[in-house]
Order: structure tokens, then sequence, then C-alpha cells
């Protein structure tokens, strides 16, 4: 009998997922990782409402901010009306103590109000007088025609003004067929300077003196040698006709032409 029960302990311990479910224990059902533990009440289908369900508000946040409830002042006192300051005075001259008394008194006494007169000059009469819609401030920005962006007809008439403008120009252009070209700052000193050059060709100048000290304008050469025509600064190495010995003596080395060392300027 020993032996049964203890084989029969663990099968009394080993209780299936579905069992544990349909137990109604709280302790036993089972829940999966990351979900809520499965309830063991007996509740409404997932799409049903919980809560008392409330008729709508005839009132909305619409009704509250597009319609704007005027104020109604406070009828004033018309000549029907007691002026209840002269009635206590008037009672407390003529003995009355308390309240029963003065309800008594104010039963039998009527004293009318009387309205005051302006005190100064009359008021002065303003618009909203006359006009009783008439409303007062600056004038704010008209709302954003939504309908207009949502519905991209601000894009739409500027793309229709585009094309106007192109069809235009393009009429100008046809009329006008003489096309400008816009220059370069280095174009238009290129053709500065041709300019200058061809004007410079066709009216030459007179060539100007080179600069020279006063002390030296009038000094002319003195150094005259044989086969050299003027100035000793450009020697002709070439023989003359006249003087063909003279000038093969002289030889044309550049040795023997050395006019810086072996010539006398005195």
């Amino acid at each position: 009998a020993q032996q049964r029960c203890v084989r029969a302990l663990p099968r009394r311990c080993n209780m299936s997922e579905a069992y544990r479910n349909r137990s109604g224990n709280a302790v036993l059902v089972k829940d999966d990782v990351g979900k809520a533990k499965p309830t063991i009440y007996n509740l409404p289908p997932e799409g049903f409402a919980y809560g008392r369900s409330e008729p709508a508000d005839m009132e909305g946040a619409r009704e509250v901010t597009m319609h704007w409830a005027a104020h109604v002042p406070r009828p004033k006192q018309g000549p029907d009306c007691q002026d209840f300051r002269k009635l206590n005075r008037t009672a407390a001259k003529s003995g009355v103590r308390n309240a029963r008394d003065l309800v008594e008194f104010r039963r039998s006494t009527d004293i009318k109000l009387v309205p005051p007169g302006p005190a100064g000059c009359l008021p002065k009469v303003i618009p909203s007088d006359v006009i009783p819609s008439f409303s007062y401030g600056q004038k704010s920005r008209p709302s954003t025609p939504i309908a207009h962006v949502v519905g991209n007809q601000y894009a739409t008439e500027h793309e229709e003004a585009l094309d106007v403008q192109y069809q235009m120009l393009e009429e100008s252009r046809k009329r006008n067929e003489k096309t400008i070209i816009k220059l370069t700052r280095a174009s238009r000193d290129r053709i500065h300077d041709a300019r200058t050059r061809m004007h410079e060709m066709r009216n030459p100048q007179e060539p100007k003196e080179p600069f020279k000290l006063t002390k030296f304008k009038k000094v002319s050469s003195k150094l005259k040698l044989p086969g050299l025509r003027g100035s000793a600064s450009a020697p002709s190495l070439q023989r003359l006709p006249d003087e063909p010995m003279e000038v093969s003596r002289l030889g044309s080395s550049a040795q023997e032409l050395d006019l810086g060392e072996d010539m006398d300027y005195h």
C-alpha cells in the first residue's frame, strides 16, 4: 500500500495546463512571459465597453469658441423703485427702532426714487449708443484660408502668372531680334586695348624724345673710328668699299675691338 501511495503521488502533482486554466484558482493559472495573467472570472467579450454611457453634450468646443455670448446688463432702476435711503432716514426720524416696525413703515410709506440729473455737461454720444452692434478696437488679421492652402490654389496661380510672363518675354524677344551680350571685365579690357591699338595705328604720333639730363643733351659723341658709323655703341664689323685695307688691319676679333679698356675717350 505504501508503494502504491508513493507511485500515485507524482500523478497527483502533475497537472496539465488545461486543468490549471479550468480550475479557477488564481495561483494555479499559468501565465505567458510578457503577457498578463489570464483572468479566472467570466468576463464579457473583447468588444464590450465598460462604464456608463453619457449622452453627448449639445454645447461642444466649437459652440463655445465660435459663438460669443454678449453681456446683458442689469435693468436700471426706474421711477417705480423706492428710495431706500430716504425711507430709512424717514423711519429713523419717525421713531422706528426694530425690523418689524420698519417693514410696516415701508408698507405705509412710499417714497419713489428720483433719478439724478446730469451734474455737469451732457455726456458725449459714442458710436455704440447709435449703433448697438458697433465694435471698438483695431481690426485683426483675417483667418487663413486653409482650403486654398490644402488645395494648392496659390501654387497654381503662381504657375499661371509665370507662364504669362514667359510668353510676354518670348514675344518681346521675337520683336527685338538684336541680342544683347553681357560682357565680362576681361572681355571689356581686351576690346578696349584693341581699340586703343587701332587708334594708334590710324593716327600715328611723333616718337617721344628719350629722357636725358639737361647737362648731357648738348654733348655730342667724340669717338670716331674708321669702320664705325657715327656712335661707338653700335660698331660695324663689315668692310666698307672705300676703306678695305684699314678695316682689315683692325681685325675682327672681339679683343681688338674692346672699346671699354683700350680706347682713349679723351
